[in-house]
């Protein structure tokens, strides 16, 4: 297998797994501009916020699920969407809202700080965790 994809246990390729967590759209809904910071507020640990962020989450344990549910006010559904999978048209899994070209750049962190002086993180985090 080539390319720069990222190779985890039980043999899923990073970014390949077709249901993926896709938090983009839930976070422009809520108005939340700083998505790392919202995520490390509400108990999402550094490493895990990043992967979410990055798209490269391909795991999802109940307690990150009820944190993100409880928090941002939406259901398990609203944080999925389905990427690239051949189904029968009467599947079940067709009812998950499917992943929009456009949401598969997701800005990584790097990317957002890069935009950003150390003082204005500083006072993002400081309100944002406050």
């Amino acid at each position: 297998m080539g390319g720069s994809y990222k190779r985890k246990r039980s043999g899923i390729v990073i970014p390949k797994s077709s249901i993926v967590l896709n938090l983009k759209p839930v976070f422009a809904a809520r108005n939340i501009v700083h998505p790392y910071a919202y995520l490390l507020k509400i108990g999402i640990n550094t490493t895990t916020a990043n992967k979410m962020l990055k798209g490269e989450a391909i795991q999802l344990n109940f307690n990150q699920m009820t944190l993100l549910c409880v928090n941002l006010n939406c259901t398990p559904n609203d944080l999925l969407a389905l990427r690239a999978m051949s189904l029968p048209s009467h599947h079940e899994l067709n009812k998950i809202k499917p992943l929009e070209n456009n949401e598969e750049s997701v800005m990584t962190v790097n990317e957002w700080l890069s935009h950003k002086s150390v003082d204005e993180v500083h006072d993002i985090l400081k309100k944002d965790l406050s």
